[in-house]
């Protein structure tokens, strides 16, 4: 089918009503025989002049779709444009269009709903001024974003300023900008891998890993670590948060990273799960005990299991740097104060050497259920494997790996 248009696009936020668009085309028999392939209509009052002739049209007409279809590429090429997506189109259908008919297909902006991005069409095909063809339409103007993909430190410090004000929007309180730089900028195992998505030059969406060190067998594992997973509220119903996530696990999956993990809350860890393809281990719960009760606790080894890697100087020295806290070695737990207790960060097993006078924070699973008099809130671990020859592996699960924000 022969066109000839104009491509371009009118931002949402551009149209108004009562802008009008039009495009005319002469129908051929070529564009008839075309259209009829396409769409599976044979319909002899189409193509077979002796049937045409014989019927209340006295020749072969155009399908009645063909000219409708001229609406559709109104709206792809011209308003709203590239992108658009039909929702909905009524048509009614006056008059029969013939070979060799010029016909002009109009639309009309009736309605703009900016919130939803909708915007309804009257839908109008005239042939010498004579109405053929009329109906209402609808169409979803998806939103674009300008999509940016950070791996390198220097280039992630020109975004600071907005990152940081998408995170105070995002959840009420402004971030330490010294816990940010702790994490993103300080952290000796690389580069983080952060995609910014924005609307214009708004930052809308923002989802990130760091780089952390694991241990297998005494082998260094390279991982990432999911953070602060950020999506302006009002941009929230477009599905940036999977999007993104993906793009980022890609990069990192590129760049040999074995795996990333994290410990999603409730109420993301669905999204986690059924979106993102997270193994996830909901059985967890911070506990609280006493000296003597954190004695009685059955020792779990875990020769094969992997862990977070206290062998790497540099790793373990940047992670007990957090901004804003202490942490301290006892023998193999590291540890830190919180509101009167103390947190286990890492299990070290042997809880021999802890004070005498303190009660503890410790992190367990449900196949120490006893305990569960103890537990003061359930915890949730998750991952999405990149190395699967590490499927079935158990993680050694800490606070040392959650406690980053």
């Amino acid at each position: 089918m022969s066109k000839s248009l104009v491509f371009n696009k009118i931002p949402l936020e551009e149209i108004e009503i009562g802008m009008t668009v039009s495009y005319s085309q002469t129908i051929t028999d070529t564009d008839i025989k075309e259209f009829a392939g396409l769409s599976g209509d044979r319909n002899p009052v189409h193509l077979d002049e002796n049937y045409a002739n014989n019927s209340r049209f006295k020749k072969r007409i155009a399908h009645g779709m063909m000219t409708a279809s001229y609406f559709s590429a109104l709206f792809g090429t011209k308003i709203p444009g590239e992108g658009c997506v039909y929702t909905y189109q009524s048509l009614n259908f006056k008059k029969p269009v013939y070979i060799n008919d010029t016909v002009e297909a109009i639309v009309t902006v009736t309605g703009i709903d900016l919130e939803k991005r909708r915007v309804k069409f009257k839908t109008v095909c005239r042939v010498d001024k004579k109405i053929v063809t009329y109906g209402e339409a609808e169409l979803y103007v998806p939103i674009e974003f300008r999509k940016i993909m950070i791996n390198d430190k220097s280039e992630l410090l020109q975004y600071k300023a907005q990152i940081l004000d998408l995170f105070e929007h995002s959840f009420g309180s402004k971030m330490d900008e010294s816990l940010w730089d702790w994490a993103y900028i300080e952290n000796p195992n690389g580069n983080p891998i952060v995609s910014l998505y924005f609307d214009g030059e708004k930052l809308v969406g923002h989802y990130a890993v760091i780089p952390i060190r694991f241990i297998l067998n005494q082998k260094n594992l390279d991982a990432v670590l999911s953070m602060t997973t950020m999506v302006d509220l009002a941009y929230r119903k477009y599905g940036i948060f999977i999007e993104q996530a993906n793009e980022v696990y890609e990069k990192a999956n590129g760049l040999g990273y074995k795996f990333v993990c994290g410990f999603p809350n409730k109420k993301s860890a669905p999204g986690f799960k059924k979106r993102l393809d997270w193994i996830l281990e909901e059985d967890l719960y911070v506990a609280n005990f006493s000296y003597d009760e954190l004695q009685q606790i059955e020792r779990k080894s875990y020769p094969n299991a992997i862990s977070f890697n206290i062998q790497n100087k540099e790793n373990l020295e940047w992670r007990l740097a957090k901004a804003n806290q202490n942490y301290f070695k006892k023998n193999n737990n590291i540890l830190k104060e919180f509101e009167g207790n103390f947190d286990i960060i890492f299990n070290g097993v042997d809880f021999s050497n802890l004070d005498r006078d303190k009660k503890y924070n410790l992190l367990l699973d449900h196949s120490l259920d006893k305990h569960l008099d103890k537990k003061e809130f359930d915890y949730i671990f998750g991952y999405r494997l990149f190395d699967i020859s590490l499927e079935g592996i158990e993680f050694k699960k800490d606070l040392i790996i959650s406690d980053v924000f």
